[in-house]
């Protein structure tokens, strides 16, 4: 699920990618878990620090918490709530907090999409967007009530929870890479991303999960024998250079096939942050 963070950063979501949608369990406890196409309903907590720092970075020491909760279901419509609170040391030994807040809600049929999100930097509130998107045969149109009212006429996309299940879609038929332009509402909520998604080969037996990912990950039952891929997505700004093949930012991890996510890379460029998973629990999913 694809998500971003502004004030100094941003991020995007695994499983919205941000990240992030939700589909009901078909039956946890047989000994090979089987889900319906989509993401398992539920709440992760992802332990953040700092992987890497170029000389261009200005950052020294990241650490930080990510929560994300998705709930719903394809009958009721996904909603994915998300918390990202980081706290930043720079070269000149100043610190910063950012938080971001960020809820969405997504039906597939129609595709509609509302979102809020809110960035608070040492508590004190920065940036609030809030809008609802549109997706149409002929493009994404964008309705902004805040910071004020506004709309936007944007090209074709796919929003985060539909992301999310092509990704899964395309892991599970074997296919390498899947191309698709998605809208979040980050930011400014006005511009489509582009993205490629390297798909790895199918695994099972939690390849690259630590040993607290695994612990996290013994909620589910049958983890280890779960169908597993390691996934590479790019982002490309739309309102770039034409034909520029460097990524704005690069999201890693490895994700079951229920869609709950682990061993996660957020990379920028000049530095990357690491998401290690905590804690997992699960949520009911709808009855429909």
């Amino acid at each position: 699920m694809p998500m971003r963070i502004s004030a100094g950063f941003s991020t995007r979501s695994f499983l919205a990618s941000a990240a992030a949608a939700v589909v009901a369990i078909a039956a946890v406890a047989a000994p090979r878990p089987v889900w319906a196409d989509g993401l398992l309903p539920h709440r992760a907590v992802y332990d953040i620090s700092l992987k890497r720092a170029e000389a261009g970075a200005s950052m020294v020491s990241v650490k930080g918490r990510l929560v994300v909760e998705i709930s719903g279901g394809e009958c009721e419509g996904y909603v994915v709530n998300s918390r990202f609170v980081t706290r930043v040391i720079d070269r000149e030994g100043g610190q910063r907090t950012t938080d971001l807040r960020s809820s969405t809600f997504e039906t597939l049929d129609p595709a509609d999409f509302t979102f809020l999100n809110q960035t608070y930097v040492e508590d004190q509130l920065v940036s609030r967007v809030k809008g609802k998107a549109e997706a149409k045969a002929d493009g994404v149109m964008v309705d902004i009530t805040e910071p004020k009212e506004t709309s936007i006429s944007l090209g074709r996309a796919v929003f985060p929870s539909m992301h999310t299940r092509l990704i899964l879609q395309a892991a599970k038929a074997g296919d390498r890479v899947l191309e698709a332009p998605v809208f979040d509402g980050g930011d400014s909520a006005d511009e489509i991303y582009d993205t490629t998604t390297l798909i790895g080969p199918q695994m099972t037996g939690l390849p690259n999960a630590s040993s607290m990912e695994k612990e996290a990950l013994k909620v589910l039952a049958g983890a280890e024998n779960a169908d597993t891929w390691h996934l590479v997505i790019s982002f490309f700004s739309t309102n770039g250079i034409t034909g520029e093949s460097v990524p704005d930012y690069q999201l890693t991890f490895t994700m079951l096939d229920n869609g709950v996510s682990y061993d996660v890379t957020f990379d920028h460029g000049t530095f990357a942050l690491s998401g290690k998973l905590r804690e997992l629990e699960l949520r009911t999913p709808p009855d429909c």
